[in-house]
């Protein structure tokens, strides 16, 4: 098992780790508003949802941690629930101001709202609700993202195919056509990562078939965890139609479990194997001629 880089700080750097991704959470909402009282319309605007983007900053808090002095996952609790606040903080204020000032053009609040004090309020402490399950799902990313570092070579990579099954996620839970969602499909990218195996782990010490096979493996079952993921979300919230999830007849549990032992212990598994043979291909292919 690779251990972790040497820390670069001699304590976390919460300051440098969060600004920057509080400041996209914040900026993003605000772009959003101010694009809603121009007149664009919101199905344009909907692009810049802060549902999926919140997710997707999580995934970047995890992958980039321990360069910000952050090797531990109970380090991640704190700035998890802050982001979820953070961002929920953002919400209720626009919510509260479409609502108090009845800005028609603007999502955030409802026709209900408009000079509704009641049921502003109501909706507002909707979005205080939210804190805690988005703090669970922003937590898990983190936590999953982090714990890729002890196979170093797989962060990249893992980050990236998470990201990828939110952004597909999205997609379809925003309606948009089975093409357009469908371009965002992670199995492509999936495939893509025995390539990068086998090109850049001799750069990091990873120079025989044997040494790939577990970075290789790990790939595999973190793609089919983010799919898992993304299969109880679309349990739980059965507004958000994906592909990810069929309840078929109603059993969720009884899918779910299989979910978890087929989609993402075996498929993973198996995943993981087909990401050996390529990445131990591509080594063979650009190792140096021995001469003769």
């Amino acid at each position: 098992m690779t251990e972790l880089p040497e820390q670069p700080y001699p304590r976390p750097q919460y300051g440098r780790w969060l600004t920057g991704p509080f400041a996209f959470i914040a900026l993003l909402i605000i772009v959003r508003f101010l694009l809603e009282i121009g007149g664009i319309p919101q199905p344009l605007t909907r692009f810049f949802s802060i549902s999926g983007a919140v997710f997707l900053v999580a995934l970047y808090l995890g992958a980039v941690a321990p360069l910000r002095g952050v090797r531990k996952s109970w380090n991640l609790v704190v700035p998890g629930i802050l982001l979820a606040a953070w961002t929920q903080a953002w919400v209720i204020l626009f919510t509260l101001i479409s609502g108090a000032f009845q800005v028609q053009r603007s999502h955030f609040a409802e026709p209900q709202d408009w000079g509704n004090w009641g049921h502003l309020g109501h909706h507002i402490f909707e979005h205080l609700v939210e804190i805690l399950p988005t703090s669970v799902i922003v937590l898990v990313l983190m936590a999953a993202t982090l714990l890729l570092w002890r196979w170093p070579i797989t962060v990249g990579p893992g980050a990236l195919l998470g990201a990828l099954v939110v952004i597909r996620f999205w997609t379809e839970a925003m309606h948009l056509s089975p093409t357009v969602a469908a371009a965002w499909s992670s199995t492509v990218a999936f495939l893509l990562c025995g390539f990068y195996l086998g090109g850049v782990g001799p750069r990091l010490g990873i120079a025989s078939a044997r040494r790939l096979l577990v970075p290789a493996l790990v790939l595999g079952w973190a793609w089919r965890f983010w799919v898992f993921v993304a299969a109880l979300m679309s349990a739980a919230v059965p507004y958000y139609r994906t592909h990810f999830f069929n309840p078929g007849e109603g059993r969720v549990v009884s899918h779910l479990a299989g979910f978890f032992l087929g989609g993402f212990l075996l498929e993973g598994l198996i995943a993981g194997l087909v990401l050996w043979g390529i990445s131990t291909w591509i080594l063979h292919v650009l190792r140096p001629a021995t001469p003769k």
